[in-house]
């Protein structure tokens, strides 16, 4: 029989997790946002001189990536994976970041193919679509449905009233049949830096409107000869756009989660609830993405392709919403009872 497993305490936090400890503990990531965001304007600045078009261009690229970070699975992936590092009692306020770093890799290599041979890149946007869209979409559903079933089983325990600790995710504290089955799946994030893998693969798909978008305004820059400085300044500003506010999701949630985490007896209902909220967000676009990609690419299961048709979009404002209402509410509860 394996000794119990004591939880881990949040790393870092002798006396309880402060706006202020969060603060200080997110400050490097932000610090790599804004060099990103510093690097991109450089650029831009260095060509718009002669070609006032590209301030237009820029401007686009980056509202493309603010909204590319609004999209469920990027909600949902940065959440879960928050909740999964700090139940294991490891940080994780840079998740966002490096999800966001790993999808912005894939939208900047093609943003330069697509400078380079311009409408020639269609056709190879199609082949690495195909491949992409093989890959990203199944890890990213696989992915999403194995943490949705971690936070609802966590959910369920604490219905039950059982004490929930750091340690609940890894396996240790449950031995049963489903800790067994999809252990090996937990293992695969357990740092933050390696949801940049996952980022990539699904940014490989090219299956949203922005990517497809910047890729078209990359395409027109390079046949419009503005120059290597302005051509990366697109890819750059779309990323710059989209890590911000990754970033501060990743941020938040992992502050908003490691206070209910802090003392889980004093915000139990909170836990209870967000952890509920982004394990069902989780599920249903886990579900969508997977049944979709069934659908895609499996004749018999053609009778899915109703879920292509699905706008999850709402999704990720919901879930970001609500969270950061809940947590107001538990904030305002707890000085006004002055609950521990």
């Amino acid at each position: 029989m394996d000794a119990p497993h004591v939880p881990a305490p949040l790393p870092g936090v002798p006396g309880g997790l402060s706006a202020r400890h969060s603060a200080r503990r997110s400050a490097p990531f932000l610090l790599a946002v804004l060099a990103l965001h510093a690097a991109g304007l450089c650029l831009l600045a260095l060509s718009a001189p002669g070609q006032p078009l590209l301030w237009g261009l820029g401007l686009s690229a980056y509202l493309f990536g603010v909204r590319h970070a609004w999209d469920a699975d990027h909600i949902a992936v940065i959440d879960n994976t928050v909740r999964r590092l700090l139940t294991l009692g490891r940080p994780a306020y840079g998740v966002g970041l490096y999800f966001s770093l790993g999808h912005s890799g894939v939208v900047l290599l093609m943003a330069v193919a697509a400078a380079l041979i311009g409408g020639a890149l269609l056709g190879a946007q199609d082949q690495i679509g195909t491949v992409g869209g093989w890959v990203g979409p199944f890890v990213a559903g696989a992915y999403l449905l194995v943490v949705a079933t971690l936070n609802l089983s966590a959910v369920a325990r604490m219905l039950r009233g059982a004490p929930e600790g750091h340690g609940d995710h890894d396996g240790h504290h449950h031995g049963g049949l489903l800790a067994r089955l999809i252990a090996p799946l937990t293992r695969l994030i357990t740092r933050p830096w390696q949801v940049m893998p996952l980022g990539f693969l699904m940014g490989l798909g090219f299956d949203t409107a922005s990517e497809i978008a910047l890729l078209a305004l990359a395409g027109q820059a390079g046949q419009q000869s503005l120059g290597w400085a302005g051509i990366l300044s697109l890819p750059l500003l779309f990323g710059a756009g989209m890590t911000l506010f990754d970033t501060l999701n990743g941020a938040f949630m992992t502050h908003a989660y490691g206070w209910a985490l802090d003392r889980p007896g004093a915000r139990r209902t909170y836990n209870l609830l967000v952890t509920g909220l982004s394990g069902l967000v989780a599920l249903v676009v886990g579900v969508v993405t997977l049944g979709a990609w069934a659908a895609e690419h499996f004749p018999a299961l053609s009778g899915l392709r109703s879920l292509e048709a699905l706008d999850l979009a709402p999704l990720g404002f919901g879930l970001t919403g609500a969270a950061g209402l809940l947590f107001l509410v538990a904030v305002l509860r707890r000085r006004l009872t002055g609950a521990a």
